[in-house]
């Protein structure tokens, strides 16, 4: 018995990071014209930072930090 690749590919979900989860949202949104990733940082046991620079309309850009607390 043959399954489709579909069926397949959703039993395994990889973990996601906060930065990862973060740019997907950002990327979503119709005021992001672009998403950079600066940095990534280990500051303690299980704690990582992900520094991002988001790009808006006109020029603007956002830096953003975030953590992911694993």
């Amino acid at each position: 018995m043959t399954f489709p690749d579909e069926a397949i590919k959703h039993k395994a979900t990889p973990a996601d990071h906060a930065g990862s989860v973060l740019c997907r949202l950002l990327v979503a949104h119709p005021e992001v014209v672009d998403i950079e990733i600066l940095g990534q940082a280990e500051i303690s046991d299980g704690i990582i930072t992900y520094s991002l620079g988001v790009m808006l309309p006109g020029g603007r850009e956002l830096l953003v930090d975030v953590a992911d607390f694993s």
